[in-house]
């Protein structure tokens, strides 16, 4: 979830203005002469929004990097064969991107159904970032170049940055007294939670010994609210504080629901799990902090719910081929 909520951010960085510059057809076509589809073809449609395949592509190619980039760094060969949960990583990529992409539309959507739209203010500070960008990039031309190899132009790097302010002003309005997205943000269950872990790796009872003995340095502890974080910073959860919303994978749901039963500022006994042996402690909520991943959990609940329908276009779409068509053409 974080990924593709940060996701939202990214495009922040590659600026934009209001003004409608005609799209240079050389650099535009990028995408879609990887896939081999035109670029304004309706590939899929989010709860009735359409989007056009380029859109889509985008964010394919954004994966299909993040993927390469990562066995490059592990030094593995990249197979997008290979067999991974749910089919291929191929297949991965294009569900991936998928998921991106019905993130967008649903933030457009939201923005719609609550009046969110853009000023002439905020309209106007994104395009200073364009200029900022411009500038830290050598030129307005060699940020168009740059731009370029992700598939974008300048209108297309405008349209997909003015989703992420979308996305940011309705986290204003989630956060704004009274308003229709507060309430919903207030039914959102929530907590945060610090953790000593101590792995049980190969031995167990070893584990078992060490987690008695930093139990009993806790409880010993003179003010054991500030000995809390220096064992769970000698522990083995390097995550540090973190906010828990159900089911959301951030512990297993036995200590998730230990979690909850405890009191603001309380730390539990020594919980058994598969991992190891964690002790909790409640933190009290940190409003805006907390808001934010609910804000989050919100919008993404409501773009896995999205009623998505893809085109036979997209069903017969070929991840490996699109990269590696993608890669030829870049370095062309």
């Amino acid at each position: 979830m974080r990924r593709r909520m940060a996701a939202l951010t990214l495009v922040l960085c590659l600026g934009l203005s209001g003004c409608a510059w005609k799209r240079e057809e050389k650099n535009a076509s990028l995408l879609g002469r990887a896939a081999e589809l035109g670029e304004e073809l309706v590939l899929l449609t989010v709860d009735g929004r359409e989007v056009p395949a380029w859109r889509y592509l985008y964010w394919l190619a954004f994966t299909c990097d993040q993927i390469r980039e990562k066995y490059k760094d592990s030094g593995l060969t990249l197979d997008w064969k290979a067999p991974v949960p749910g089919g291929t990583l191929a297949d991965y990529a294009k569900d991936q991107a998928l998921a991106d992409t019905a993130l967008y539309a649903t933030v457009e959507n939201w923005a719609e159904r609550y009046g969110c739209a853009l000023s002439e203010t905020e309209r106007a500070a994104l395009g200073k970032i364009w200029e900022e960008q411009s500038a830290a990039c050598g030129g307005e031309e060699a940020y168009l170049t740059e731009l370029a190899d992700l598939g974008l132009d300048r209108l297309r790097a405008e349209e997909l940055a003015e989703v992420g302010m979308l996305y940011a002003k309705l986290y204003e309005f989630c956060l704004t007294e009274g308003s229709e997205l507060s309430g919903l943000l207030g039914a959102v269950d929530s907590l945060m939670v610090d953790r000593i872990l101590i792995s049980a790796g190969e031995d167990r009872e070893a584990a078992r010994e060490r987690a008695a003995e930093v139990f009993s340095r806790l409880n010993g502890a003179e003010d054991p609210a500030a000995m809390f974080p220096v064992l769970a910073a000698e522990g083995d959860d390097a995550a540090g504080p973190r906010t828990l919303l159900p089911g959301d994978g951030t512990l297993p749901l036995a200590l998730e629901e230990a979690a909850k039963a405890l009191e603001e500022g309380q730390y539990s006994g020594i919980l058994e799990s598969e991992e190891g042996f964690s002790i909790l402690r409640r933190l009290a909520t940190q409003g805006e902090a907390l808001a934010g991943e609910a804000f989050d959990r919100l919008l993404q609940e409501a773009a896995e719910k999205a009623l998505v329908q893809t085109t036979p276009a997209y069903d017969i779409l070929d991840a490996a081929a699109f990269d590696e068509t993608l890669a030829e053409l870049r370095e062309k």
